[in-house]
């Protein structure tokens, strides 16, 4: 019984050696496979993606043309705003400078028109002169 057994155990472990000599086999096979695929899916995934970024989409193309024709216009409305500005300062000064000169033309008014008055009371207050009689004309004699 004692060799029967023994050689069932023996038979067994013969078995098992190329049992595990081949599960190991596939596992490294199974590894390689599996690293083999991966890189592979991750290069179709560089090509795809270099593929898609060297043809030009025309939608992007268009979309660019309009974000420059974009820029573009409001390049021009901000240099139009700059003059505009820049005329709105130009009114602004001029306005003020008339302002100023209507202020001082007003003043000399208002002092000639003192003046006026003081003139017109001091000629009420004053008794009229006595008219003067003209002088007669002289006759002018022959020589």
């Amino acid at each position: 019984m004692t060799d029967d057994l023994s050689t069932r155990v023996n038979a067994r472990s013969r078995l098992a050696l190329p049992l595990l000599v081949a599960v190991i086999a596939l596992m490294v096979a199974g590894g390689a496979f599996w690293a083999s695929y991966r890189n592979s899916t991750k290069l179709a995934t560089a090509q795809e993606h270099a593929a898609v970024a060297s043809t030009p989409d025309p939608a992007i193309e268009q979309m660019k043309q309009t974000l420059a024709s974009l820029q573009q216009a409001v390049q021009g409305i901000q240099a139009d705003q700059q003059r505009q500005a820049e005329r709105v300062g130009d009114i602004q000064q001029k306005t003020s400078a008339q302002q100023g000169e209507q202020k001082l033309i007003s003043d000399q008014l208002g002092a000639l028109s003192a003046r006026v008055n003081s003139l017109e009371s001091a000629r009420a207050e004053s008794p009229a002169p006595a008219p003067q009689a003209a002088p007669a004309p002289q006759r002018r004699t022959k020589r």
